[in-house]
């Protein structure tokens, strides 16, 4: 994925790409963790097991001193109902595992602070308005007031 980034954008100020293996976190090497520092991880969890995700969030405040983490989520309705679309696809190496039902206690459980869990698609509607169509509409809006979709900001 960053071989692609890096063909079709340019890192942004204090942004950089590095290549590696999530978990493995030999990445923070090629970070100064003393910084503040936000983490962005975005459409990567859901295909990996809640354990995995919470070891991931445990160890990386081990290595950083002041960090945040935001990071798309869905909960268990919304995780079966992509599955679903992903499989209409033909796509069956996609399957997706992680979701969050309960928000707070999923913090409590890795022990971070919520700062904030929005829907995934308030911006889109916005931006978007009568672009899309109204089942889209009504679907991107009923996704988002169930919590089917979010967007988690956690203080690790």
């Amino acid at each position: 994925m960053i071989e692609l980034r890096e063909k079709y954008f340019e890192p942004g100020l204090n942004e950089k790409f590095i290549k590696g293996d999530l978990f493995k976190l030999d990445w923070c090497n090629e970070l100064d963790t003393t910084l503040p520092t936000l983490l962005v991880v975005a459409g990567v969890f859901q295909y990996f097991h809640e354990k995995d995700v919470a070891e991931f969030i445990e160890n990386i405040k081990d290595i950083f001193e002041n960090a945040e983490l935001i990071f798309d989520a869905a909960n268990r309705f919304g995780n079966i109902y992509c599955n679903f679309y992903v499989k209409r696809t033909g796509n069956k190496s996609a399957r997706m595992y992680f979701y969050i039902d309960d928000v707070e206690k999923f913090a409590q459980k890795v022990n971070c602070q919520l700062i904030e869990c929005r829907g995934f698609y308030n911006d889109a509607l916005r931006m978007l308005d009568k672009k899309v169509g109204l089942y889209s509409r009504a679907a991107m809006r009923i996704a988002d007031n169930r919590k089917n979709t979010m967007i988690l900001h956690l203080k690790i």
